[in-house]
């Protein structure tokens, strides 16, 4: 128990831990309970606003629909196209389309409740305008109107402008919204525009019922400019508040989010189908007027909280009692006693805690005497490398061969393969040092190759390209005459001419790189097996060497991270890849 009330103690750091969680959550139920009706409210509120909202989309939506349908029907009246094209019409041809075009713009508005003007104005210079008003400018400068010039430039899109004064007699002093259409047939060059003009104020209709006394809307172009507002005072100005939402929405293909943003419920609405978004505010504070019981709420929170903790001090208390005994026994294990097994109890974490002990234990057991082994054949593998002899039958052979250069007179001949093998002899049984330089281990391999080159001929070239700084680098005594073998008896298996490579650099700042070539007929995957088994090989050549126990002699003496590898391709030939660590002589 005096363990327990330390303050360093598992069980003290468990119980700060849950006591500060358990107060701090009690004070969070405590703050959502007394604004859990708020919320609930705000909720409620916001999905009624958002309601209302999509039906102001609804409206505007069937505005533009209407404004659709009456372009499409005077875009396609032959009247309209006649009268804004030709210049040069007859008194009774003009009046005719005159009558034909007042006829089908009075069809075409015949549903039209929307308190708005017509105005059609050609490239000819003609204008039209469905009621008796004035216009305040020409038709020239109604061209010129940045509205029309982009509708004439996008022939396809229907665009809507805010204007802070009207161009008709009516609203000359009012502001108005405009919307415009260039007026073609097909893939045709535009032959005039359509504008539509009505009175912000009248606009505002679509949506004066969602706008009461907390809640406020604003009608956006694709430039964020203000078209229309219960808050008069930004129209016509660019709003920067929603654009990130907005640009949000269009890069993730969304048409509407709400979202939460200073006390204010955010509704926005994309209207693609004309370019326009519709942002609602909802004022979530004036939206509330609720009285809370706090000092009741406070009292039940108090007592929950007690409750709690007088229970996390017993579970507590239980669930570490298992960890301190494991704490003693893995004390002992430090000081290399690994037999302090522990007894499996307590909750399921502890249980699967002490298992997984208990395992590393028994793994710790069985490694250690595992090591005592490989130590052991690591050393015997050593020694093996050390006491490594020349195979009789190639010493057999080699003699009668020099035997044979004497026998034909070819002294000089006979006298080199002396000497290499002298050499050979010299620096494979008489020095039992296992490491040699690779200045020597070249001059091994020169010396066997010429043996061979004595014996069988010229066939096979052997090239050595070593960088000059590597010749005093120590590495393992024959790891790479068998390779050399290897090549000389199975890569060239018929009598082929070929070549032999041997190249040797530094790889980084630690290690080396040996890679032996040979252009012979190389090997499929299928056998690439049994040559690093070295299977195929017989006690016929130089020592009997695999090339698997080359790689295992390399693995002991370095490690597992170093070693050998192969790459071989049918008639394309072989490449040996060695990796060691340099080491100076």
């Amino acid at each position: 128990m005096i363990r327990k009330l330390k303050l360093n103690s598992l069980f003290a750091k468990i119980l700060l831990v849950v006591v500060i969680g358990v107060v701090c959550v009690s004070i969070s139920v405590t703050y959502i309970i007394i604004n859990i009706s708020k919320g609930i409210f705000v909720d409620n509120y916001s999905e009624s606003q958002k309601k209302i909202f999509d039906q102001v989309n609804d409206e505007i939506y069937d505005f533009h629909s209407e404004i659709v349908k009456v372009i499409d029907s005077i875009n396609s009246h032959k009247a309209f196209r006649t009268y804004f094209t030709e210049k040069n019409l007859s008194t009774k041809e003009l009046s005719k389309t005159i009558y034909e075009l007042k006829k089908q713009m009075k069809s075409s508005l015949a549903s039209n409740t929307y308190d708005m003007s017509v105005l059609v104005v050609g490239l000819n210079g003609q204008s039209y305008l469905n009621s008796s008003e004035l216009l305040t400018i020409d038709s020239k400068e109604i061209l010129d109107l940045d509205i029309n010039k982009k509708s004439l430039k996008n022939n396809k899109t229907i665009t809507y402008e805010y204007l802070e004064k009207g161009i008709t007699s009516s609203t000359k002093n009012e502001s108005v919204i405009i919307i415009s259409k260039a007026l073609n047939l097909k893939d045709e060059k535009p032959y005039g525009v359509i504008n539509f003009i009505i009175k912000e104020k009248s606009f505002q209709k679509f949506y004066d019922y969602f706008t009461v006394q907390i809640n406020d809307i604003v009608l956006l172009d694709e430039n964020n400019i203000v078209l229309s507002s219960n808050k008069k005072n930004n129209l016509g100005e660019i709003q920067e508040d929603f654009r990130e939402n907005i640009n949000e929405l269009i890069n993730n293909k969304e048409l509407n989010k709400s979202y939460e943003s200073n006390d204010n419920r955010i509704f926005i609405q994309r209207l693609p189908y004309c370019n326009l978004t519709i942002c609602g505010t909802l004022d979530n504070t004036k939206a509330l007027a609720r009285i809370y019981d706090v000092k009741y709420i406070l009292f039940i929170c108090i007592f929950i909280t007690l409750c709690i903790l007088v229970v996390i001090f017993l579970l507590v208390g239980q669930m570490t009692k298992p960890l301190y005994l494991l704490t003693e026994k893995m004390s002992k294990v430090k000081d290399g006693n690994f037999d302090e097994y522990i007894e499996v109890s307590g909750p399921e974490e502890i249980k699967e805690l002490s298992s997984t002990y208990n395992y590393m234990i028994k793994d710790i057991n069985k490694y250690v005497k595992e090591l005592v082994v490989v130590q052991k054949e690591k050393r015997r593998a050593e020694i093996h490398a050390l006491q490594m002899q020349i195979n009789p039958h190639y010493i057999f052979n080699t003699l009668s061969s020099i035997k044979w250069l004497i026998w034909q007179g070819n002294k000089d001949k006979a006298t080199s393969a002396i000497d290499a093998f002298i050499s050979m002899i010299r620096n494979t049984i008489s020095k039992t040092d296992e490491f040699i330089t690779i200045e020597e281990e070249i001059e091994n391999l020169k010396n066997y190759v010429l043996i061979n080159n004595i014996r069988y001929g010229d066939r096979i070239k052997v090239e050595y390209f070593v960088m000059p700084n590597c010749y005093n680098y120590l590495i393992p005594k024959l790891i790479l005459q068998p390779f050399i073998e290897n090549s000389f008896f199975h890569a060239f298996p018929s009598e082929e001419e070929g070549e032999i490579q041997v190249f040797i650099k530094e790889l980084d700042e630690n290690n080396i790189k040996i890679e032996i070539y040979d252009n012979g007929i190389g090997i499929d995957n299928e056998k690439l097996d049994e040559v690093i088994e070295k299977k195929e090989n017989k006690n016929h050549h130089f020592s009997g060497i695999g090339i698997n126990n080359v790689d295992s002699r390399i693995k002991l003496i370095y490690g597992n991270d170093y070693g050998i590898s192969i790459k071989s391709k049918l008639n394309s030939g072989t490449t040996i890849t060695i990796v060691i660590p340099k080491i100076n002589k």
